[in-house]
């Protein structure tokens, strides 16, 4: 038992030094912050202290998610499964390829950024709502400036956006772990000659349009917060230094997010095998099972 903890302790020690170090860093500037603002009351709930506030909210990131990426991976994955199988794939053939845990524990940065970026995304687009301000703002903090208020309103939607983010994803990375997969060789416009045959994995279906709506869609809603944040530069009596430096840091802050959900990454390297058994078990509910043959269609052209 202690063997297969220092073992662990050994796969993960990389991410782990980086987190831990980004987490005194982080925490550190939370501190500095605190001594500059004071007992700040902003929020109508919590601890109407700011930089505590601040605090409570960002470390509830990696803890949100670690839950979000079981509820949503056990809940979403049959679903999207039986989706892809029933509606998508009526004239695709499905198949298993044997899937092992990668030897080495790498990426953890790359497989949290799409997650990140669209929790950041769905952050802004509800950070604006006005509802939602009255009921997240004292009274007497609510007659600050629109942006400020957004900007606030966002770092409090970061721990329920961040589990959002992860557990939409998180279904991918289960199917992707199970080696599920499928060809179109017998599509029609495959056998005409007027599509080629191919191969793919069912969650790599779904990652590649989760990802391309999760880079596109920040790019938009950050760009049109970033120009509402610069307009409002000289409203008000808030400092105009403020405004500037929000505007330098808020566009990395999705790589913040990023760093904070590392510790889902080393559950699901963790969970590798459990996840793989579950999305097995529903693959042969759905009569997926055994290899593909001759997935190209290679074999039929020659015959």
């Amino acid at each position: 038992m202690k063997g297969n903890f220092f073992k662990s302790i050994r796969r993960y020690r990389t991410w782990l030094v980086i987190w831990i170090v980004f987490m005194l860093l982080f925490s550190t500037m939370l501190i500095i912050n605190g001594g500059f603002m004071g007992t700040l009351d902003v929020y109508a709930i919590l601890t109407h202290n700011f930089a505590l506030d601040t605090a409570i909210l960002f470390l509830l990131i990696p803890l949100t998610c670690i839950v979000a990426f079981f509820i949503g991976g056990y809940l979403f994955t049959p679903l999207i499964l039986l989706i892809h199988k029933k509606i998508i794939g009526r004239r695709l053939i499905y198949g298993l390829r044997e899937m092992q845990r990668p030897r080495k524990f790498k990426g953890a940065f790359l497989n949290s950024l799409f997650p990140a970026l669209l929790a950041f995304n769905i952050a802004i687009l509800f950070s604006d709502q006005i509802f939602l301000q009255e009921f997240l703002f004292l009274d007497s903090f609510a007659v600050a400036g629109d942006a400020i208020l957004q900007i606030l309103t966002l770092v409090f939607l970061f721990p329920i956006a961040s589990g959002i983010g992860i557990a939409v994803f998180s279904a991918t990375y289960f199917l992707l772990d199970s080696g599920i997969e499928y060809t179109n060789k017998k599509r029609k416009k495959v056998q005409r000659g007027s599509f080629p045959p191919e191969i793919r994995s069912v969650g790599g279906y779904y990652l590649s349009y989760l990802k391309g709506y999760a880079g596109i869609s920040v790019v938009i809603s950050l760009a049109k917060l970033m120009i509402s944040y610069f307009s409002a530069i000289g409203v008000g009596d808030t400092n105009v230094a403020i405004y500037i430096i929000n505007l330098i840091v808020w566009p990395f802050i999705p790589f913040t997010i990023t760093l904070f959900m590392i510790p889902v990454n080393i559950i699901q390297d963790l969970s590798y095998e459990r996840r793989k058994k579950f999305t097995l078990k529903w693959a042969e509910k759905l009569g997926i099972r055994g290899h593909l043959d001759d997935p190209l269609g290679t074999h039929d052209k020659n015959d």
